[in-house]
């Protein structure tokens, strides 16, 4: 989580977009999740080949809110709205 609050400091200025995109393995048999991060609008998107939603994976989840979280802490923005969690259907 540290590593991942570092990367948005460093890359978290008004000149870069505050979309990250990082890959996820579950440790279900090396399947892969890739998951979008817009840091300012505190959206999380996932694209997940297999069926179902982001409680398939929930430390996934508990380490990238909390990430989310303390970046946007150390940045003091104010609102303090829930972090929204959408699923990408593959086509």
């Amino acid at each position: 989580m540290n590593e991942l609050v570092d990367r948005f400091m460093v890359a978290g200025d008004n000149t870069t977009p505050s979309l990250y995109f990082l890959p996820f393995n579950s440790g279900n048999g090396g399947h892969w999740v890739l998951v979008a991060m817009d840091l300012s609008r505190l959206m999380v998107y996932y694209l997940d080949s297999l069926p179902g939603d982001w409680s398939k994976y929930p430390s996934m989840k508990k380490t990238l809110d909390a990430a989310i979280l303390k970046f946007r802490s150390k940045k003091n923005y104010r609102n303090r709205k829930d972090i929204t969690w959408v699923r990408v259907q593959c086509l």
